[in-house]
């Protein structure tokens, strides 16, 4: 995406030339979005290290930037193409280890363009790992339905680890906001801070809980003799419940770290008016 690092983030210098910062503006040594962290540019981590960073930057809400912090084009065509291709088959043929083919395929396309590109070996086998998972889940047992059963594992994971971490005062938005900052603790000396990240943290959870709500129980009907149906309705929700709602989660976590940014901005502003001085915002 377009780097909106320490170039867009708002920074504020007295006559001294003291550097002041408000708690949500990155430090101006924050690293660059490219390289190797942009490699994961599909998985949750970096979409929420992105989204983190261009909310507390203060960058404009647009469609191309949630469409770069969700992983780009190619990273939602990755993530969308082979489950989409997986569901159609199987809706014509109804034969699991057929429909599992073409995901395949896909797969290892999509390893030999990376690997041609001289593209990080992370970024090569990342993408498609997941879908070499499900294919072999699926070929083993024949079952349309376990074709889905690792995205299950990841959504446990995630929803797990985010509890997790506010459970310990920790809630990952905020560890990732620290992390951008280049201070991995002042954030939680913030109570308004600390109390927005465990929110969004909260939000982040319920995404992948709200999968786990919706998918779990259509997969055992799936199981089913008759469960064909199911298997359909399971591969619509995988859809619906995949990019589309995570978008969502990212476009709603972005308004209101931008949001916040502003505040803080306007709150310092006032007090430097109301003073005649410029105060240290910190």
């Amino acid at each position: 995406m377009n780097d909106t690092g320490s170039g867009s983030a708002e920074e504020r210098f007295d006559g001294a030339g003291a550097d002041h910062r408000t708690p949500l503006t990155p430090p101006a040594s924050e690293p660059d979005a490219g390289g190797a962290g942009a490699a994961e540019s599909s998985a949750f981590g970096g979409a929420l290290g992105r989204t983190v960073r261009a909310g507390m930057s203060g960058e404009s809400l647009s469609g191309r930037g949630v469409l770069d912090a969700i992983g780009g084009w190619r990273g939602v065509a990755e993530t969308l193409v082979p489950g989409l291709l997986f569901l159609v088959i199987f809706t014509f043929t109804r034969d699991a280890r057929v429909s599992a083919i073409a995901p395949a395929a896909l797969a290892l396309v999509a390893v030999v363009v990376r690997l041609i590109r001289r593209e990080p070996l992370v970024s090569v086998f990342s993408g498609a790992a997941g879908v070499a998972i499900a294919v072999v889940a699926t070929l083993l047992t024949g079952r349309g339905a376990d074709y889905y059963v690792p995205g299950f594992i990841t959504n446990i994971a995630w929803s797990a680890g985010l509890l997790i971490s506010m459970a310990v005062g920790w809630p990952l938005v905020g560890v990732a906001l620290g992390a951008l900052r280049g201070d991995l603790t002042g954030w939680r000396r913030d109570r308004a801070l600390k109390r927005v990240t465990m929110w969004l943290t909260l939000l982040w959870s319920g995404l992948f809980i709200a999968r786990l709500a919706v998918q779990v129980p259509l997969y055992f009907a799936a199981r089913e003799p008759d469960g064909v149906a199911a298997t359909d309705a399971l591969g619509i929700a995988r859809l619906v419940m995949g990019v589309p709602l995570f978008a969502l989660v990212v476009v709603f976590t972005w308004m209101v770290l931008s949001k916040l940014t502003r505040s803080s901005d306007e709150s310092g502003g006032e007090i430097g008016a109301s003073t005649g001085q410029n105060t240290p915002r910190t």
